[in-house]
């Protein structure tokens, strides 16, 4: 494929020679050291280092050509670079398009649902996963614990990867025979363009709460991340939106006309929402009734807390058409999400659980399922790790 087609659609600044544009490209990536014969390199400016630092590298190991947000640096060895240098626009907004290009757009033969919102996110997207499994599809699952590819599982780098990383895993799907690709997809991931341009035929939403301020400053900015996925990020608006009536930032969301909105939740006025809740250590059971349509639901995850978990799965499955019954079956299919209210039994006269919780917000929710379950009492052993958003900290204390 020459250059001039993997950059179809992108913005340049200035136009590129027809030499270049004519240049036929081996392969794309952002790590210097992954960069071979004919490759394009993408040169981000980082928060620790400008991108630009690698360019000689990149060029060194044989790319074609660099792709920056910044110009050419002046004087020697930039002088040299200057026929090969690209600039663009966005950085990673360039790279998504170039990458969907070079892989010829799988996205837009794979069914993909993104989900997004601060709590339920991984929990919510095994249970889309087994649903769709137990429907017989081919799946991938992108998300913090790790990425399933085909029933292979790969090491998690980011919760959302670069959209590098994520096209060329829908292009493996494709090749395994695969048609549904789950992700969780951040806020970062979001800000950062790394879902631009993506065709996600669903969005859910679970719900927002304070978290990764130290990256967003505000709610309102973090809430604006999480909104353009409903907006279409670069690409067409979702088909179907599965919001969380009983949030209040869902009922803020600005949705699309031309996407079917789907709301779940507890209350009478939901489109889908949950009856006759059962809850204790056997897990959770309760009637989903969506429209006249009702049909039954076992899960052996514990706690009210993954009832919305359960609600956004099959309002996700009923967006695929798939049946009531084979629905029911990927949620009783799903046994256990690592971190997420997983039990922990060794043979102990107790329950022990633990939990990815790592917002106030979140950490409340597990101690009221827990409390839910009706112990004698309730320890909770709770810590931050990392360096981020510190000022949460007293509030999960609290």
């Amino acid at each position: 494929m020459t250059l001039g087609e993997i950059l179809s659609g992108v913005r340049l600044r200035q136009p590129i020679s027809p030499e270049l544009a004519g240049a036929n490209i081996g392969g794309l990536d952002y790590d210097s050291r992954r960069v071979g014969e004919g490759f394009l390199f993408f040169a981000f400016p980082g928060s620790r280092a400008d991108g630009r630092q690698f360019a000689e590298d990149a060029l060194a190991r044989g790319a074609a050509a660099v792709a920056s947000e910044s110009g050419c640096p002046p004087g020697p060895p930039g002088a040299l670079w200057a026929a090969r240098w690209i600039q663009v626009e966005h950085g990673r907004q360039a790279l998504a398009l170039a990458a969907r290009n070079y892989y010829s757009k799988p996205d837009e033969r794979l069914g993909l649902t993104g989900i997004t919102g601060t709590n339920g996110k991984t929990t919510t997207a095994y249970l889309i996963d087994s649903v769709l499994r137990a429907a017989g599809r081919t799946t991938a699952l992108v998300g913090t614990i790790e990425y399933q590819l085909a029933g292979r599982a790969l090491p998690a780098v980011n919760t959302t990867p670069e959209s590098l990383d994520l096209m060329r895993l829908f292009w493996e799907l494709e090749r395994a025979g695969g048609t549904h690709a789950t992700l969780e997809v951040s806020s970062h991931a979001l800000a950062l363009g790394r879902v631009y341009g993506l065709n996600f035929h669903t969005a859910v939403f679970t719900n927002l709460t304070r978290d990764h301020l130290d990256f967003h400053g505000t709610m309102e900015a973090y809430f604006a991340a999480k909104q353009t996925l409903f907006e279409g990020a670069g690409g067409p608006p979702p088909e179907f939106a599965i919001l969380n009536r009983d949030d209040e930032y869902a009922r803020k969301l600005n949705v699309n006309p031309k996407t079917k909105v789907v709301w779940y939740g507890l209350g009478q006025e939901r489109d889908l929402r949950a009856r006759h809740i059962s809850s204790g250590f056997h897990g959770l059971r309760f009637d989903v009734q969506y429209g006249k349509l009702r049909f039954a639901v076992e899960s052996p995850l514990m706690g009210r807390i993954n009832v919305y978990n359960i609600l956004a799965a099959c309002g996700a499955g009923l967006s695929y058409g798939i049946a009531p019954e084979t629905i029911a079956q990927g949620i009783t299919g799903l046994r256990a999400v690592p971190g997420r209210f997983e039990r922990i039994d060794e043979g102990q006269p107790f329950v022990v659980v633990v939990d990815y919780a790592h917002t106030d917000d979140a950490l409340r929710n597990v101690i009221a399922a827990a409390r839910g379950l009706d112990p004698k009492r309730v320890i909770t052993l709770f810590g931050c790790g990392g360096d981020r958003d510190r000022a949460k900290r007293p509030l999960m204390g609290q």
